[in-house]
């Protein structure tokens, strides 16, 4: 009789568990998301001024450069003294190198102190990062000066510039590019 009832009892709670449980879908259909196992980003680039970027750019912009994909690092140094600037750092081929060399033009030493050597200016760095997006070729482009006396946060002045339909239009920073210096033929 008590084999009998505990039969009844656990067929009534099997048969409620049933009702209860919702009706199975179909399984949901498989998305593939393409990730990068090693994307190239501002963040792992060896002896980049991040810092610099950082303290320039606004935290939105920066955040966005900081997890987008880099197609291109190119830095230019700029020599002391209006000196013919040469490319030290090239990726992509040399692509963006005339573009890279045109841009570095525009760059010089601003409000040095010759309080701390009266026969030293400093050269500079001058950085430029392409990024690829959905309405063209982004730039970025800007200066560090990466000797001692220069050691910590600085603040430079940045271009930013979509290359659309074979033309730079600046779409953001503080520095502002003579139009002669950011020809589309040199890229």
């Amino acid at each position: 009789m008590k084999a009998i009832a505990l039969a009844s009892l656990l067929a009534l709670i099997a048969n409620t568990a049933a009702q209860a449980a919702p009706a199975s879908s179909p399984p949901a259909k498989v998305r593939t998301i393409k990730v990068k196992v090693n994307p190239c980003t501002i963040n792992n680039l060896p002896n980049f001024p991040l810092s610099t970027l950082k303290t320039s750019l606004s935290p939105k912009l920066y955040k966005s450069l900081s997890v987008s994909d880099l197609t291109a690092w190119i830095v230019v140094h700029v020599p002391p003294y209006g000196g013919e600037p040469k490319i030290i750092h090239s990726e992509a081929g040399g692509e963006f190198d005339k573009l890279a060399l045109s841009m570095a033009k525009g760059w010089g030493a601003v409000g040095f102190n010759t309080t701390e050597s009266r026969v030293h200016q400093p050269s500079l760095n001058v950085h430029l990062l392409i990024y690829k997006i959905a309405d063209g070729i982004m730039a970025v482009n800007f200066s560090n000066n990466d000797e001692a006396f220069h050691a910590g946060r600085q603040y430079t002045d940045i271009w930013v510039g979509v290359l659309k339909d074979g033309k730079w239009t600046r779409v953001g920073g503080t520095k502002v590019q003579r139009e002669s210096r950011i020809d589309p033929s040199t890229y």
